[in-house]
């Protein structure tokens, strides 16, 4: 009789447990959501994210709310998603420098992204433009390549910060072509921006959406574009990939949700599908472009193998030219 009693109570636990964290998965959310960005407001990863909440927010009947926890390159605000309950009700949009750079770079930094985090989707991609100040005697990238070899560490570049995208982009391309360049780093991409508009600093990668204003502005001149294809913005711009044969050069900055490691796979499944369903809205498109943004998709594992090959080309290029953080 108690052996009878015992495997009752044991094929009702079997029965019974299963099913609690897909009933759980179903249900989510059924609360808010925090989406931490580790950024200031107002710029592309802030912009990005909160694009991002407004949807999940109509496609998940529940609020999105972003929460900007900004610093240390990044690597405060991902620091607390990664330390968060992996319940999917803290969230984070980690850009290039907090997901592929800063591990590379920094011994100290107190969360690893392939241990403590789940890649959960893919958000948006940003093309760069290679730009250059009115002055410099040079019209394509080729001819910059030329005047660079002939005037080695001469050209000066501008970006946002050190060992950012910008910087490990343009040493990749300066790599590629043997070709070496000056540093001139600013505190953020308005001040990198305006180096180059005032002919101070030589050349720049800028984001399409403001680099393209610039060049019919006459502010400044287009070289190449530094993404994998041309832009619909600019299809006359031909890439560095078309002037130089460099195929493994891209130059971008992009954005991915992530969770803390552990969250349930059902969990993951539901806000993929979700921001799926958002990126397929061509009003959301519409939206995205304006803003010089590209949609980022596939599934968590696709989009986890991306991060997988940014991040192996970062740690080659920073190998190469021995870029350290400040």
């Amino acid at each position: 009789m108690k052996k009878t009693i015992s495997l009752l109570l044991a094929l009702t636990l079997t029965l019974a447990f299963p099913f609690a964290a897909p009933g759980q998965a179903q249900t989510y959310p059924d609360r808010l959501v925090r989406l931490i960005v580790p950024f200031t407001p107002g710029g592309a990863t802030d912009v990005n994210a909160r694009i991002l909440a407004a949807e999940l927010t109509s496609i998940l009947k529940q609020p999105f709310v972003i929460d900007n926890r900004p610093g240390a390159s990044g690597s405060i605000g991902i620091d607390l998603v990664a330390k968060a309950a992996p319940d999917g009700y803290t969230l984070g949009v980690s850009g290039v420098g907090p997901t592929a750079i800063l591990p590379i770079i920094d011994a100290k930094l107190p969360y690893n992204p392939a241990r403590d985090l789940e890649v959960v989707a893919g958000l948006g991609r940003v093309d760069f433009m290679l730009v250059a100040r009115p002055g410099l005697p040079v019209t394509t990238l080729t001819d910059l390549i030329a005047y660079a070899k002939a005037n080695p560490e001469k050209v000066t570049y501008a970006t946002a910060g050190v060992a950012g995208p910008q910087q490990l982009q343009i040493e990749h391309l300066a790599l590629l072509a043997g070709i070496k360049l000056f540093l001139v780093p600013f505190p953020g991409d308005a001040q990198a921006t305006a180096a180059v508009v005032s002919g101070d600093v030589d050349i720049a990668l800028m984001g399409i959406a403001t680099g393209i204003g610039l060049v019919k502005g006459g502010k400044v001149k287009a070289l190449a574009m530094a993404g994998g294809e041309r832009s619909p913005t600019a299809p006359d711009l031909a890439t560095v990939a078309e002037q130089t044969g460099f195929t493994e050069f891209t130059g971008y900055t992009w954005n991915v949700l992530v969770a803390p490691k552990g969250t349930p796979a059902a969990v993951i499944a539901r806000l993929n599908a979700a921001v799926a369903e958002a990126a397929r809205k061509p009003e959301l498109q519409a939206k995205l472009e304006g803003l010089g943004l590209r949609a980022l998709p596939g599934s968590a594992e696709e989009v986890s193998s991306f991060v997988a090959r940014e991040t192996a080309k970062n740690k080659h290029v920073i190998e190469a030219t021995g870029i350290r953080r400040e």
